[in-house]
């Protein structure tokens, strides 16, 4: 009999690449519209993170909730659940993240998002414009069709990349708490997509230790304890 330590992770992986790229084919055929309306609602995020001023804070908050929730349901439960036995372990950090959105939207002094020009706010700008812009069409350099693209806020993938980037774009002491479920898929993902042979996977682990690494940086030069100031706290238009 095999022990349980002889198996790797090709023997826990029940697909093929094929099998695999084939869902988000046929998730942006039939749901293209709600695909689409995901890829806006990052981009309207993006938009409003990047701005000076720490405009938007909620609208940021809500749509990062709402693709979450898409991401979620469209992608983890109705087309990778029948695959991978692994998904219903994993959905309650999808929604954990849903709520922890949910909470810091609704809270009195949100996350507060704005551009300041520090390393971290580099970092995470060029996290969240790879995760919109440039990993959909990653798949062509791997020979797949555009119609297979794995999109922001419909694919796990990037919607996590891209929710690392909008945290570090972020101020505040708790926003560290945003972190752990997508860092976590993101190692999850990686070890996937490295027994698949599909090289995104180092992609992966190099956003969780540079976005680990602006965290620590932030920590220590004292960013996210740093008190907000009274016109901040005072914007009507947080």
């Amino acid at each position: 009999m095999t022990e349980w330590w002889d198996y790797g992770l090709a023997d826990l992986l029940l697909f093929s690449p094929r099998v695999y790229y084939r869902l988000f084919e046929t998730m942006n055929t039939t749901w293209w519209l709600v695909v689409a309306s995901a890829l806006i609602a990052g981009l309207i995020a993006s938009g409003l993170a990047l701005r000076h001023g720490f405009r938007g804070n909620r609208v940021i908050l809500v749509l990062l909730a709402l693709v979450w929730v898409w991401s979620g349901y469209g992608f983890l439960w109705q087309y990778y659940q029948p695959i991978n036995w692994a998904v219903p372990y994993l959905l309650p950090a999808f929604a954990l993240q849903v709520v922890l959105f949910a909470i810091f939207a609704a809270r009195p002094l949100p996350l507060r998002f704005g551009w300041r020009g520090d390393l971290s706010c580099y970092v995470g700008a060029s996290l969240v414009a790879f995760a919109l812009i440039v990993y959909p069409f990653i798949g062509l350099i791997e020979g797949r069709d555009l119609v297979q693209a794995e999109i922001f806020g419909s694919a796990a993938d990037p919607t996590a990349l891209g929710t690392l980037g909008f945290v570090l774009l972020s101020r505040g002491t708790w926003r560290w708490l945003l972190l752990p479920v997508p860092l976590a898929w993101c190692v999850i993902s990686a070890g996937t997509l490295w027994v698949m042979d599909q090289y995104v996977a180092y992609l992966m682990l190099a956003a969780v230790w540079v976005t680990v690494f602006c965290g620590w940086l932030d920590l220590k030069n004292g960013v996210t304890t740093k008190r907000l100031t009274e016109a901040e706290i005072r914007d009507p238009a947080a």
